[in-house]
């Protein structure tokens, strides 16, 4: 069956970001259908929409969210749509990046012999001149700040439990009956887990990127980690199986301080760690400033995606605030 592509994409306010995603959309070498998923937008960009006429197709999003946008869509999609390409409106991709998906997929469903659930591939910074994005950039490239998610910078192909910005089976997805809306984020992180019990295979591949905008504040980069340690533990709960060590280290550190009698070479080598990442991990046209806002940037990563783990027992979650 030949594969034909719908690229999905969830918006909600991002007139500064949304013609670079939808142009990058449509100057793809290979043919794709173009959905766009309005949440509510009140700045511009529906108006920037607008100038594209028929070339995409914008559908209101009632219920504002990524997973209730990725779910209506699937309502929204031609009958000959056999894959959905996950891309968001701060995002952006080069004009060959659904031709090398597709090209990969083929490739591993004839080594293997079977259909897969999803494709995913590495996310890149923007290549922002601002000083704060340089910083988080900066920090998820480190082995300390990318964990195992979305942003970490793996190669070649493989198997995988997280897959990001995936080029999803529709088959599959509606196999598994799309995503869990109670999710607001982390939504994504959910699905795979339930495609996997499901039996579909996940994989990755680096033969292509997408590039995404990375927060512009440190007020926007602690809410950020924050949430993201919020639904990890909604996840968790759910799926025990989803669990990574390396999430829970900075507690484990912060027992090893208050425990060992000599206390102090534990936050001594971390200090030590997040200086010489800092050292290794700035970027090469970034200021003298990185040295440092790297690892203030991984302080705040490891300190509010811990709250948030904790926080994440107790409370229901809310929509975020910190993007437009």
């Amino acid at each position: 069956m030949e594969v034909r592509v719908c690229a999905v994409v969830p918006v909600l306010n991002e007139e500064r970001h949304i013609e670079r995603c939808i142009d990058s959309l449509l100057a793809q070498t290979m043919s794709i259908e173009v959905l766009v998923m309005d949440g509510g937008s009140d700045d511009r960009t529906l108006e920037l929409l607008s100038k594209y006429g028929s070339k995409i197709k914008v559908v209101s999003n009632p219920g504002k969210r990524v997973a209730q946008a990725r779910n209506l869509a699937l309502e929204h999609i031609n009958e000959e749509t056999t894959h959905c390409l996950e891309i968001i409106g701060h995002s952006w991709i080069d004009p060959d990046h659904v031709e090398k998906r597709v090209k990969e997929l083929e490739e591993i469903e004839a080594d293997i012999g079977v259909k897969i659930g999803a494709l995913g591939c590495r996310t890149e910074s923007s290549g922002s001149a601002d000083t704060i994005s340089q910083w988080v950039e900066g920090a998820l490239s480190t082995p300390i700040g990318s964990g195992g998610g979305q942003f970490q910078k793996f190669k070649s192909r493989g198997q995988t439990k997280i897959p990001a910005f995936c080029l999803h089976s529709v088959e599959a997805l509606r196999d598994v009956e799309g995503w869990d809306e109670r999710f607001i984020t982390s939504q994504d992180s959910d699905l795979s887990m339930r495609l996997l019990a499901k039996g579909w295979q996940l994989w990755r591949s680096d033969v292509s990127c997408v590039y995404m905008h990375k927060r512009s504040s440190l007020s926007n980069w602690w809410k950020m980690c924050h949430r993201y340690g919020f639904w990890r533990t909604k996840v968790i709960l759910k799926h025990p199986t989803r669990t990574d060590v390396r999430e829970f280290l900075p507690i484990v550190g912060l027992i090893m301080i208050f425990t060992l009698h000599s206390w102090w070479w534990a936050p001594a080598a971390y200090g030590a760690t997040l200086l010489m990442m800092g050292a290794i991990y700035r970027q090469k046209n970034a200021g003298i400033s990185s040295f440092l806002g790297i690892p203030l940037c991984l302080v705040i990563l490891h300190t509010a995606f811990t709250i948030g783990l904790f926080d994440g027992l107790v409370r229901n979650g809310r929509a975020p605030r910190d993007r437009s």
